[in-house]
């Protein structure tokens, strides 16, 4: 999965090319079983952007493209289920190119990815049964206010174009697999001083994309997460309210938990 989060076209890929020095295999899971891990106990994803300028440029350092990149991994579907994986080991990695394009423009690509995985079961992260964890949770600040869909690849809305309004930061539930988790929208709610916030709920059963590497072709996102999204952008240095109830498998579930937006 590709994440472009500035202007421009980029080549982003996780593929790798056999003969270029260092190459350990075409795909994120044959570099890993090079390095001893279990190719089906990792989760790669990357993030892309792309400008064009004139000299002199004025870009930010590459500690705050890192930050500012993960925190752009995280506002997403399919990219904050990878950066949730359960592998506690967790590598990052940087890099970037800078092309003349003519006398007085320049293209610079700039590329960050995250691999987080295990090597055995000792190193896999479980919550326990009948827990669930979520993404913003409590206390958590700086939110971003707004999510562009067709930005992430696969669009986890497909019907959203470009040209889009934005919906709001996703919102991630998650529970040990094989549990079921399920969200009770009737009785869950986003609220800004008891206004409620309109959201939909993504899942396993509606998720529009599936994987086209999985053998049995399910889709991208699994039985034991849920994806809580409102579907309009939130307001910038504000505090919601989120309660989100459900069931994980048969037991019920309620969670309730203050996020601060930012900018």
């Amino acid at each position: 999965m590709d994440l472009s989060i500035a202007t421009g076209k980029s080549e982003l890929s996780h593929l790798e090319t056999e003969g270029v020095p260092g190459f350990t295999g075409v795909y994120p899971w044959d570099r890993a079983v090079d390095q001893g891990y279990n190719y089906k106990a990792l989760a790669e994803i990357l993030a892309a952007t792309v400008w064009e300028y004139s000299y002199p440029p004025n870009f930010p350092t590459m500690e705050e493209r890192g930050a500012s990149s993960m925190r752009s991994l995280l506002n997403s579907v399919y990219h904050l289920s990878g950066a949730m994986y359960e592998g506690a080991d967790v590598g990052f990695g940087a890099y970037m190119k800078t092309t003349l394009i003519d006398a007085t423009t320049w293209r610079e690509e700039y590329r960050f990815g995250s691999l987080n995985g295990y090597e055995d079961t000792s190193r896999r992260i479980t919550l326990g049964t009948n827990k669930v964890v979520t993404y913003p949770c409590q206390g958590s600040s700086n939110i971003p206010t707004k999510f562009l869909p067709a930005e992430e690849s696969p669009n986890p809305f497909p019907e959203m174009t470009p040209t889009s309004p934005p919906v709001g930061p996703p919102i991630y539930l998650k529970v040990d697999a094989p549990q079921v988790l399920t969200v009770n929208s009737a009785s869950s709610s986003i609220t800004l001083n008891g206004v409620s916030v309109p959201f939909v709920v993504l899942n396993k059963d509606n998720d529009p994309n599936i994987d086209p590497l999985d053998p049995h072709k399910e889709p991208y996102i699994t039985a034991n997460e849920v994806f809580v999204i409102p579907t309009l952008a939130l307001k910038p240095n504000t505090s919601y309210r989120v309660t989100l109830t459900g069931t994980i498998n048969s037991v019920a579930f309620n969670r309730s938990f203050t996020m601060t937006t930012g900018l």
